[in-house]
């Protein structure tokens, strides 16, 4: 269906269908993704692939590149993907923070892995997000979604840096490392 609000969209994953056709096509989208899913839908990412298994967590940024490489069909995969674009963010404190978020960065392709009780965690702050954008638009919309999608993030964030405390991370690769010094660089031309 048309999205409810034009910033941000909640997608169940259950209705994805990836053909034949569509392996092995590169995309990119023009906003953040944060997807949960309940097993591996084969997706590359970057010149990597994600690490997945059941209860992960992938987030991707703006015009990163994503490869689906195998077919799903309708029903292979439980979770949902939660897309918003960089306006639903802009002139907030979340906009200015979210380069600290370094998950949404190539150089960390590992999916974050959830326990139970973190998944139940993560999917009350998906609740709220949805009835939150589902609500007619008014003048409070946007700051209580940000806040919600920024508490998200935040235990995310404290997720991924347990799940780095206790598991060996995989190396960064050359374009992981470009990235973050074509960032450096026009963040000092600033």
């Amino acid at each position: 269906p048309k999205p409810k609000h034009p910033l941000i969209s909640l997608i169940d994953t259950s209705k994805i269908q990836i053909t034949q056709n569509e392996v092995d096509l590169k995309v990119t989208y023009d906003f953040y993704m944060i997807s949960q899913k309940d097993k591996s839908c084969g997706a590359g990412y970057g010149r990597n692939s994600f690490d997945f298994a059941e209860g992960v967590m992938v987030f991707s940024a703006p015009n990163q590149v994503y490869t689906p490489t195998m077919t799903i069909d309708k029903g292979d995969i439980k979770g949902w993907m939660l897309f918003f674009h960089p306006d639903l963010i802009r002139n907030t404190n979340l906009g200015n923070q979210i380069d600290d978020y370094t998950f949404f960065n190539y150089d960390v392709f590992e999916a974050l892995h959830l326990s139970e009780d973190e998944e139940k965690t993560v999917n009350d702050c998906i609740i709220k997000i949805q009835d939150e954008y589902e609500q007619r638009i008014d003048n409070h919309s946007q700051r209580v979604i940000v806040s919600n999608l920024e508490l998200l993030l935040n235990y995310s964030l404290r997720f991924y840096e347990r799940q780095f405390n206790t598991r060996i991370s995989q190396s960064k690769d050359t374009v992981s490392q470009f990235e973050k010094e074509l960032k450096n660089y026009y963040a000092s031309k600033q």
